[in-house]
């Protein structure tokens, strides 16, 4: 018998946690029906409490993020419709119980329309800015199969790798980003304080100065007299291209770039092919039309090279061609990417080895972010070294000069 670890909510809408021992994770659904409680959630026993995670934040508790209490809401939502339990009656539940107050709302409001005799992807279209149009496209073709469970489940797994991979680049980064943050720190200190300091004590010597000591005191009396200049302009470029990353092209012209740097652009290309792998195998699964699953995973892209190849060859695909000879037209995806691809079709496996391309790029990309950070830290170490050394020693110089005269 296996330990099973449940939060479910009574006939009198009170939400309760507990470890229930059963075969598997259906018989222990099952018992819990028959005990008249509705499961929201169910796990194996790992000595962790689902409400340190899941319930509604108690006193002293952070608020979840967002992308968590969609996955959260993904697979609650899942398990209760694997158990029988009506849609409506599904959302009404996750709109009392869910810890993000939008999730709640959109959650009540989707019931309302379910009500009316809306379907659950029609509903959740009505909501883009949470729930995607893979998303939504994902539900309406279990709902055509009768798999609408499967599906949410299918949703739910996609939502927590894409965050994995989010947390691993995020996780894999903060040391350098703090590192060039001290190191910035380190360098308007020098140039806005220390430097100063010095060439008062220069000017009053009236001696000659060294070439690296005269550049040095250059950069500091304009950083000093300009630096407000210099964060004003700064500031203007980052809003701009904010505001025209899209529409300027240049977010496409960034992630062509991007694609090619060493390291950092190997990491990038598979994330992508990742992303498009779980995405279409998803939506393969469920039912979606190889045209309109390859539309739909170019919106889950993020770099614009991939999107705009993986639409390429949705007309290539609708043309005759084959997914494989589609995808090598742009040249971006692997070779060993468009290889499995091609196995699969041939073979009538397209979904197994879509599912294989995803598993094995996730232990790639696992290598390839910790190639490029164990590159990248000593590297922002050397020179952040070169550039505070090359301030130091062009001050010390000047000062060893100043003394021979004065001997």
């Amino acid at each position: 018998m296996a330990r099973f670890r449940y939060r479910a909510v009574g006939n009198d809408g009170a939400v309760s946690e507990d470890v229930i021992e059963a075969s598997d994770r259906a018989a222990a659904i099952a018992e819990l029906r028959k005990a008249e409680r509705l499961p929201v959630e169910i796990a194996p026993d790992c000595g962790v409490s689902l409400d340190a995670k899941t319930i509604r934040p108690r006193l002293g508790t952070r608020r979840t993020t967002g992308r968590n209490a969609q996955v959260r809401f993904t697979r609650e939502l899942a398990t209760m419709i694997g158990a029988d339990v009506s849609v409506d009656r599904a959302l009404e539940v996750l709109a009392q119980t869910t810890s993000d107050a939008a999730l709640a709302a959109v959650a009540g409001a989707m019931r309302r329309r379910v009500r009316e005799g809306q379907s659950l992807a029609q509903t959740a279209a009505d909501h883009p800015a949470i729930f995607s149009p893979f998303y939504c496209a994902t539900l309406r073709a279990g709902e055509a199969g009768g798999r609408l469970a499967e599906a949410l489940a299918s949703l739910a797994r996609y939502q927590e790798r894409m965050n994995q991979l989010v947390n691993t680049v995020q996780s894999a980064l903060i040391y350098p980003t703090l590192l060039a943050l001290a190191a910035l720190v380190s360098l308007v200190v020098l140039l806005v304080y220390v430097v100063p300091q010095f060439d008062q004590l220069f000017r009053e010597a009236a001696a000659p100065l060294p070439r690296g000591t005269r550049a040095v005191v250059g950069v500091s009396q304009f950083v000093v007299d300009y630096g407000w200049l210099v964060l004003l302009i700064a500031l203007g470029l980052w809003l701009y291209v904010r505001l025209n990353w899209r529409r300027a092209g240049i977010g496409r012209r960034f992630d062509r770039m991007v694609l090619r740097w060493p390291l950092f652009g190997d990491v990038v290309r598979r994330l992508e092919t990742e992303r498009f792998a779980y995405a279409l195998a998803a939506l393969l699964r469920n039912g979606v039309l190889l045209h309109e699953a390859l539309a739909l995973a170019a919106d889950a892209a993020r770099n614009a090279v991939f999107a705009n190849t993986i639409r390429r060859s949705t007309e290539a695909v609708k043309g005759g061609a084959t997914l494989a000879a589609a995808l090598a037209q742009g040249r971006t995806f692997p070779t060993v990417a468009l290889e499995l691809v091609r196995v699969g079709e041939e073979g009538g496996r397209l979904v197994e080895m879509l599912d294989r391309l995803a598993v094995s790029n996730a232990a790639e990309v696992e290598t390839a972010i910790k190639r490029f950070v164990a590159i990248l830290e000593p590297s922002l170490i050397v020179v952040i070294g070169v550039v505070v050394g090359a301030i130091i020693l062009s001050l010390v110089s000047a000062i060893a000069g100043i003394n021979a005269l004065a001997f």
